[in-house]
């Protein structure tokens, strides 16, 4: 988890899509092109006044503003698996628990023969 005005300044374009809606954000919300470019380049924290107008401008949390994660700790891939986990019927959700309890009981062997490859990064 990254904070800093950089990773700020790319989770308001993640979720403005583009250049033009962070100069939209820059309008609205009344600051200067060089305060927003500035949080940018210094990777400078803006203040939590400022977060919580721009959380508020994005109908975000600050905390995903901050930290990419939603209120509940989980990272947008993790949620996204959840939200596509829950609109499974019931057969398809256990086909899914299976292959994770597969998936984890090689991790696990090969974990303990010192093999921790790609797993162990994560």
């Amino acid at each position: 988890m990254k904070i800093g005005g950089c990773a700020i300044i790319a989770r308001i374009k993640e979720r403005l899509g583009d250049s033009t809606g962070l100069k939209a954000l820059i309008v609205d919300l009344g600051y200067k092109t060089s305060t927003v470019y500035s949080w940018s380049e210094n990777d400078s924290v803006p203040k939590s006044v400022d977060l919580l107008k721009i959380a508020d401008y994005l109908g975000v949390s600050m905390r995903w503003l901050l930290t990419g994660e939603d209120e509940s700790g989980l990272a947008p891939d993790e949620r996204g698996l959840l939200d596509s986990y829950r609109r499974l019927d019931d057969r398809d959700r256990q086909d899914v628990v299976g292959i994770i309890a597969v998936k984890l009981s090689r991790y696990e062997q090969s974990y303990e023969q010192g093999e921790k490859g790609e797993w162990a990064a994560g």
